[in-house]
C-alpha cells in the first residue's frame, strides 16, 4: 500500500530571492514524486497569505502518512504561510489535524522552526501524542539543513536533535545533500539511517593490511517509495581489489560483510571507522585514504 503524502509549498520568489523556484516548489514536487503523492503551492504574498495557505491544506487530501511544509520559517513562525501567533497555530491545526492520520508525521522543511521548545515542539502537542514532527534548528537550506530536530510523545525523550553529538553527523550532512535521505529520513527508522550513514563513510578508497587497496562503490539513486520496507533498506554496492585481482560486493547490516567472487567473505565491524577500522579476523586496522560522494548534489 502507498503512503498517502501531501506537500504545501510558496508559489512565488520572496524580494529578490529564488527561494521558492529555486528550492521550495523543486523540493515539494520531488518529496511528493517519491512517494505518489501530490503537492500544492499557495499564494504567499499579500494580505491573503495565510487564508490562502489555510485554505490550500484544508483542499488537500486526506488520510496522510506525511504532510510536508516547504517554505521559511522562524523559532515561532511559518513565515511564508504568515503563521505568527498561537491562534494562527491553532487555525493550522484546525486546518491539518483532520488530514493527517493518527500516527501521522509533519516534516517542516523551513529555518528554525525544529529550535526546542519553538514551533515544532507546540505543533506537536496542539495535533496530538501520535504525531512526529520535524524540524531545523538553524538557519540553512530547505532540505539539506542537517541541523534537524524530531518530536513525538510516544518515546523519551521527546525531543531530540538528530545526530548532533555524534560521529556520524558529517556522514548525515553529506547524505542529505548527496542522496535522497532527505525525503525519506522522517519515516525511516534509526536503524536503517544509521547503515546509510555507515555506507557513506565507506566510500572511496583504504588501505588494508598486509599492502592489499580497496574501492568501495555506491550507485544510490533517487527512487519511488511505496511502503516501509522500500524505505528501510541495507545499503549495497560493489568492491575491487586490484592488488588481487578481485572484484566483489557489500552490504550493511548489523556489519559490513563483503562477498567476493572468489568466494571469500570478510566481516568488518560497525560503525565504520575512516581512521581505523578493525576487520574480524585480520591483525592491524585498515584507513580509508580517499573519499568519494554517494551521488549528485540534490541542490
Amino acid at each position: 500500500m502507498s503512503y498517502q503524502v501531501f506537500a504545501v509549498t510558496p508559489s512565488t520568489n520572496s524580494d529578490d530571492k529564488c527561494d521558492a523556484t529555486g528550492a521550495f516548489l523543486p523540493g515539494a514536487k520531488r518529496f511528493a514524486d517519491a512517494f505518489g503523492g501530490s503537492f500544492r503551492s499557495f499564494n504567499n504574498l499579500g494580505s491573503n497569505a495565510k487564508k490562502d495557505f489555510l485554505q490550500t491544506v484544508s483542499d488537500g487530501p486526506g488520510s496522510l502518512d506525511v504532510f510536508a511544509y516547504f517554505g521559511h520559517g522562524w523559532k515561532t513562525q511559518l513565515g511564508s504561510a504568515k503563521i505568527h501567533t498561537d491562534k494562527d497555530m491553532d487555525a493550522l491545526v484546525e486546518a491539518l489535524k483532520p488530514k493527517l492520520k493518527t500516527d501521522a508525521t509533519v516534516v517542516l522543511y523551513a529555518c528554525w522552526a525544529g529550535f526546542p521548545g519553538g514551533f515544532s515542539t507546540k505543533l506537536q502537542e496542539k495535533l496530538g501524542p501520535g504525531m512526529w514532527v520535524y524540524g531545523h534548528t538553524t538557519l540553512g537550506h530547505s532540505f539539506a539543513n542537517p541541523n534537524v530536530s524530531e518530536v513525538q510523545g510516544v518515546r523519551n525523550p521527546k525531543f531530540r536533535e538528530l545526530f548532533k553529538t555524534s560521529d556520524l553527523m558529517a556522514a548525515w550532512a553529506e547524505s542529505l545533500r548527496y542522496t535522497d535521505m532527505w525525503l525519506r529520513f522522517p519515516i525511516m527508522w534509526d536503524t536503517y539511517i544509521e547503515r546509510e550513514l555507515n555506507a557513506i563513510r565507506l566510500l572511496g578508497i583504504w588501505k588494508i593490511p598486509g599492502g592489499a587497496t580497496y574501492v568501495f562503490e555506491w550507485a544510490k539513486k533517487n527512487g519511488k517509495y511505496d511502503s516501509l520496507d522500500s524505505i528501510n533498506q541495507n545499503p549495497s554496492g560493489t568492491v575491487k581489489d586490484d592488488a588481487n585481482r578481485r572484484k566483489g560486493s557489500w552490504t550493511i547490516g548489523e556489519q559490513l560483510v563483503i562477498s567476493w567472487e572468489t568466494g571469500e567473505r570478510e566481516n568488518w565491524p560497525t560503525p565504520i571507522r575512516p581512521l581505523a577500522q578493525p576487520i574480524t579476523g585480520v591483525n592491524g586496522f585498515s584507513a580509508r585514504t580517499k573519499h568519494t560522494l554517494a551521488g549528485k548534489s540534490q541542490i
